[in-house]
């Protein structure tokens, strides 16, 4: 079943994109999708991106890769409509398409795709090791997986300042680590696993966008969120710098293949 209420309807999706551009729900914006991609060859793939969003990634994507096919999956409703206004706007409806999925699942036959992108979604999914074995299955062999997502450090336990933190967001967040991703993914069979850590870049960027949210941009979010919740977003980005700043919160990207013989 899809969620039974969305974490993201018209107002917050207009709010994210207002802060981190015209379909993008996680900071960063084009460069920070190119980060994840790498050195991946992504011309002449078949693409799946994972959580796709509103779409800004994978039309990303599509506009700087001569890709063969791109698929974007998502649980919600509002997203997928919103990506999909986005991919009729830049004329990529033939080549981008988009599918409302089950929580979990991914419906496609396996070694299907050449490559799965993800960009700040599996920390949505709290079995992550179910989700990599199917994302496992549906890559082609030599396939790869690459992605970036909200993390936790490797400490094993959660302060009282980071609860209050993931109260104050309000969303299903199911934090792991970095370190805990590569023993998944290993698990799972991948290799050539590659890790990387971003708490210092986001430390900064949130920075620079608290300040963004209190001063020029300020009456625009009152005016989508209005006066309230404006404020309660705010407070969201201080306590998240809180523990941006403890470590405790540290985005991070990673890498992996399926074996060419499995």
């Amino acid at each position: 079943m899809q969620n039974e209420e969305s974490d993201y309807d018209d107002s917050h999706i207009n709010f994210l994109e207002t802060l981190w551009g015209e379909g993008f729900l996680s900071p960063g914006g084009s460069n920070e999708v190119d980060l994840i991609i790498g050195e991946v060859d992504l011309n002449h793939k078949k693409i799946l991106d994972f959580g796709c969003g509103c779409g800004g990634a994978i039309l990303h994507i599509a506009e700087k890769y001569s890709v063969s096919e791109l698929m974007g999956v998502d649980i919600e409703e509002s997203v997928i409509k919103r990506a999909t206004e986005l991919a009729a706007k830049k004329s990529f409806e033939q080549l981008v398409k988009f599918k409302l999925i089950e929580r979990g699942q991914l419906p496609f036959v396996e070694n299907s795709f050449d490559a799965v992108f993800s960009k700040d979604a599996l920390i949505h999914v709290p079995d992550k090791k179910r989700i990599f074995a199917q994302i496992f299955r549906v890559l082609k062999p030599g396939g790869h997986l690459i992605a970036g997502d909200w993390m936790t450090w490797d400490k094993g336990y959660r302060t009282p300042v980071m609860q209050d933190y993931l109260n104050a967001e309000g969303l299903d967040f199911h934090m792991s680590s970095l370190s805990a991703y590569n023993h998944d993914l290993n698990e799972v069979g991948f290799e050539s696993i590659c890790l990387q850590d971003r708490q210092e870049w986001y430390l900064s960027k949130a920075t620079k966008e608290l300040n963004s949210l209190k001063n020029e941009l300020n009456k625009e979010i009152v005016r989508i969120l209005g006066y309230e919740e404006a404020q309660r977003q705010i407070t969201v980005w201080e306590k998240m710098i809180v523990v941006l700043k403890s470590g405790e919160h540290r985005p991070g990207h990673f890498s992996a293949t399926k074996p060419v013989f499995v």
